[in-house]
């Protein structure tokens, strides 16, 4: 056999390997960027859920401070916090907690104040 005759077969081989390769590489293509969607879908609702999280504390623990009642759903929040802020401010959120149960106003004012503006710089990123 010379290549003349083979040149139709290859050709035949060719064009049925890459008629099975590129719908495999398509979707592989395809997953791929699903994944990559699917992936920016959850963080953007867990930045969002986070950004909640954040604004409901603030709103419930100011609230505390200014009006002195609502004591429950202002620590709910706190707890909520631990979920969602950084290690860093475990310590500033148990104070908080303690001076919150124990009517310690001034405290709370100044804690929460120092957790507003970390909160500030978190969301800033």
């Amino acid at each position: 056999m010379d290549w003349e005759n083979l040149a139709p077969w290859i050709a035949i081989a060719i064009t049925l390997a890459l008629s099975i390769l590129v719908p495999v590489f398509t979707q592989i293509a395809n997953n791929s960027h699903q994944r990559k969607m699917q992936r920016e879908k959850i963080e953007y609702e867990q930045s969002q859920r986070k950004r909640n999280v954040y604004e409901q504390f603030l709103l419930n623990v100011g609230n505390a401070v200014m009006t002195r009642s609502n004591l429950d759903n202002a620590g709910a929040s706190i707890y909520e916090m631990y979920i969602y802020a950084p290690v860093e401010w475990h310590q500033k959120l148990d104070d908080l907690s303690y001076n919150l149960h124990n009517y310690q106003w001034e405290n709370v004012r100044t804690l929460l104040e120092e957790l507003s503006k970390l909160i500030s710089d978190e969301l800033r990123r």
